[in-house]
């Protein structure tokens, strides 16, 4: 059941005394409290100049607003109920109390906060300053609120220039039949927020030590003033004590050990500008590497130590003229000419000489076991054969630079010298290799993004398959001194750590997590640290033994952040289609779920190549939907990777022909499995991909109640010709066909050609430099329902490309997608008329 904790509910006054839709007004005699505490006016207060008077002291509050985190018995706060309205304390002049309150709403809309005192006050919700109107002992400010659990704080000075007893009374009044209802009380838990999601502290990125012995994490978080701090944390992998904390003027990214010692490196920047610092934690030394390098890379230790080896771009000259002649279909990227080649630089002498240059750049590159080579793709476009492009793979003597094809490979993705320099694993698609890692019937074309593992023996020049009957695809992957493979695999909703044998035996490891966003194998040791997160658990840091297969828990970045949030109940939801199959997905259910209660919907999906996996927060944060009482299905369709190649090659050419109707019909069992979800008030969201899945569904159901389409793909055609990967995308979702030789694919699949059958009310967003889906597939849509007279909005978040990174911003278009919800499957339009209008 919902928690009241000790509370009063505004709205239950109405049932009481019969009340109407006028304003209601109730005292708030619930609080947590800290204080009375003595203060004083600073030395030399009454000089005439540079006075400072009681009002000034009310102006410096003293405590730091942010890090104040009120519960009853914890950092001096007590719990305290009146059962008179006002609260009167005993403190000698000059003197100040803070009381806290939990303001509950269950919806989006205005409250009026009334504080009462002779002496002075000051108001905080949620962190920011309120601007109170003083009139007589009244100072009142009308409260703003979306649904959920809000921090109200109160200041009050007792002044020893006012006679008056030292109380203070505060009173919430709401107006009209679709005012929140509002309670107030002193139980700190609440459901996750979008800046528990943005803010909370996080590890950007993890590396251990060659032995294993020390892991080192970049972290960030950002402040209530919106700016981003980060830092490193140096950390013991068996006990987890901390060796170094290093915060303040450190901007860290890139982090890597040395081979050997306690060092490690990380990099910053200034002025657009890369360092690479060195840190020593033995002499606690920083020195730099490389210094100020402009379009800066990245860059790896040489294993044998000695040097260090980055990459840099180089932009070409700018085209004189009002004309440029592209050169090439990818010459409509403006960073197309950029060139990007290799230095090398002796440590810690600091002599630099270049490896690289020429017409083509570098790609991926890797040192061979001693240090002696170096191994690196170079790729060329290629429009008469997909994917589009080909890939060459060299090696370099580092000695001579002398260069080494080793092999071309248009379906190669990365490279790696395994445990000497003539065994390579190469990660490919299953077409690589004449189709050698394909699993299909003939005539079945593979869904080529997914990963696959090949051995390659440059004496033989010979490929072995080693994830061909390997259901998870492979993402990345390690050579282990042990000799086998570490890889990160997709399996399913799952992402986690795996090994493999050379003769292709798979075997997973308890990673900690249920989706790694980021990990590092000790070159020496055992030790693998895995930084990822769950359905319902924010991000963690593991150390994994890889080999007894046991994880251990390091590091909880957010754990002081999520103290007091309550998380859902997540459960897997597989259910069997009337074809026979077996559509996978998972339900997250509303935060206090109530079976006798009714519930919207939302169904959020991607459909298209890659599966909606487990991670927590993410740009589609279910855990805050559902703190809002929403059910959430999130079915996993045909074509996603994980699942294996037969179910991920159902993508190549489908477009909705399949997906939709399994998202259609897998919404339906869900429906019959949960009786508290109410079929009437259902919407589908979903992003790029999965945005023209939005569109589409629509026009082949009016099931749903409304529709969000984020950067969705409305024609097909159009989407192939002007985004920036659309025709390298078709390399794969459209293989061998095109717009002139399927018309059936590219018109009657692509939403704008069938608009006319669109009933659903929709939200289209876009960013308005999305570069990958331009914003033109939203605008199509647009003019062809607004001219149908359909029901649609159309939001553009500014400056935004693909996706929504500006954090401000990112907050804006959540809360765009929230208050649209709450509009068109709850009734209440407040939230939405406040951000954009009632017309």
């Amino acid at each position: 059941m919902r928690r009241i904790s000790a509370c009063i509910l505004i709205f239950g006054l109405f049932a009481a005394f019969g009340a109407t839709a006028a304003e209601t007004t109730t005292p708030i005699t619930d609080w947590l409290q800290l204080g009375p505490t003595p203060t004083a006016l600073p030395a030399f207060a009454d000089e005439a100049k540079g006075a400072f008077g009681m009002k000034d002291l009310m102006a410096f509050p003293g405590r730091d607003v942010a890090r104040l985190a009120p519960r009853a018995g914890s950092g001096g706060w007590t719990a305290v109920r009146t059962s008179e309205q006002a609260l009167t304390f005993d403190a000698p002049a000059p003197a100040d109390v803070w009381l806290a309150s939990y303001l509950a709403t269950d919806r989006f809309g205005t409250a009026r906060l009334t504080l009462t005192s002779a002496h002075m006050l000051g108001a905080w919700l949620d962190g920011e300053k309120l601007d109170l109107e003083k009139e007589d002992e009244a100072a009142s400010v009308d409260l703003e609120m979306q649904t959920g659990t809000h921090l109200l704080l109160v200041r009050c000075l007792r002044d020893p220039g006012v006679e008056s007893p030292w109380t203070i009374s505060a009173t919430v009044s709401v107006d009209g039949d679709s005012a929140p209802a509002v309670s107030a009380g002193t139980d700190p838990a609440r459901g996750v927020q979008i800046r528990d999601i943005l803010d909370a502290p996080k590890i950007g990125n993890v590396a251990v030590s060659a032995d294993g012995k020390l892991a080192a994490v970049t972290l960030g978080a950002y402040g209530p003033s919106g700016d981003r701090e980060s830092w490193i944390e140096i950390r013991d992998t068996k006990t987890g004590e901390s060796r170094l904390v290093w915060r303040g003027a450190v901007d860290a990214a890139s982090l890597r050990w040395l081979p050997s010692g306690n060092r490690f490196s990380y990099t910053s920047r200034s002025d657009g500008k890369t360092t690479v610092w060195v840190y020593d934690l033995d002499t606690n030394h920083v020195e730099a590497a490389v210094r100020d390098v402009e379009d800066f890379g990245g860059y790896r230790w040489n294993p044998a130590g000695g040097s260090l080896v980055y990459s840099f771009d180089v932009e070409p000259e700018k085209d004189d003229g009002p004309a440029r002649r592209l050169r090439a279909i990818e010459d409509r990227w403006p960073w197309f000419r950029d060139r990007q080649y290799l230095v090398e630089v002796s440590w810690p002498e600091g002599r630099s000489r270049r490896l690289t240059a020429g017409d083509v750049s570098v790609g991926s590159w890797s040192f061979s076991p001693k240090g002696t080579h170096l191994l690196f793709i170079r790729s060329y476009p290629d429009p008469l054969e997909r994917p589009y492009s080909t890939a060459e793979l060299w090696e370099m003597d580092l000695g001579t630079l002398a260069v080494e094809k080793i092999l071309d490979e248009r379906w190669m993705d990365d490279a790696f010298y395994g445990r000497d320099r003539d065994t390579l694993l190469i990660l490919a698609s299953p077409s690589a290799f004449d189709g050698l890692g394909r699993d299909l019937p003939y005539g079945v074309v593979p869904n080529d993004y997914g990963g696959q593992v090949y051995l390659y023996d440059r004496k033989t020049a010979e490929a072995t398959p080693l994830s061909v009957d390997y259901d998870p695809t492979v993402q990345n992957a390690r050579w282990h001194s042990s000799g086998k493979i570490v890889a990160q695999v997709l399996d399913k909703q799952y992402v986690h750590l795996a090994t493999c044998t050379l003769k292709g035996k798979w075997e997973s490891l308890d990673s900690g997590v249920e989706t790694i966003s980021d990990w590092s194998l000790a070159p020496d040791g055992n030790t693998a640290m895995v930084v990822g997160t769950g359905a319902a658990t924010p991000q963690k840091l593991y150390a994994v033994d890889v080999k007894r297969d046991r994880a251990r828990l390091l590091m909880d970045p957010g754990r002081d952040r999520y103290e007091t949030v309550e998380f859902g109940r997540v459960e897997p939801f597989a259910c069997r289609l009337d074809n026979g199959e077996e559509l996978d997905g998972r339900v997250h259910y509303p935060l206090h779920y109530d079976p006798s209660r009714k519930y919207p919907v939302i169904v959020y999906y991607y459909g298209g190549t890659s599966p909606i996996t487990r991670d927590f927060g993410g740009r589609y944060p279910k855990n805050v939907w559902t703190s809002r009482d929403y059910f959430v299905y999130v079915p996993n369709p045909s074509g996603a990777l994980g699942y294996g190649q037969e179910y991920s090659a159902r993508h190549v050419n489908d477009w909705g022909r399949l997906t939709a109707g399994e998202v259609i019909e897998g919404t339906r069992k869900f429906l019959e499995a949960h009786p508290a979800a109410d079929s009437e008030n259902m919407a589908c969201i979903g992003a790029s991909y999965g945005g023209f899945l939005t569109m589409y569904l629509i026009t082949q159901t009016d099931m749903f109640e409304t529709a969000v389409s984020h950067a969705g793909i409305s024609s097909i055609s159009s989407y192939w010709a002007e985004g920036y990967w659309g025709y390298a995308y078709g390399a794969r979702a459209l293989a061998n066909s095109f717009p002139w030789n399927d018309r059936e694919l590219y018109v009657e699949q692509s939403p704008l050609f069938n608009a006319d059958k669109i009933n659903t009310s929709l939200l289209l967003l876009h960013g308005a430099r999305d570069t990958n889906v331009p914003r033109g597939e939203s605008d199509g849509l647009y003019i062809a329902l607004k001219m149908l007279d359909r029901e649609v909005e159309y939001v553009r978040i500014d400056d935004q490309d693909h996706h929504i990174l500006d954090h401000e911003k990112r907050i804006v278009w959540n809360d765009t997608i929230l208050a649209w919800f709450a509009k068109k499957l709850k009734g209440q339009p407040a939230w939405w008329d406040s951000m954009y209008g009632d017309e």
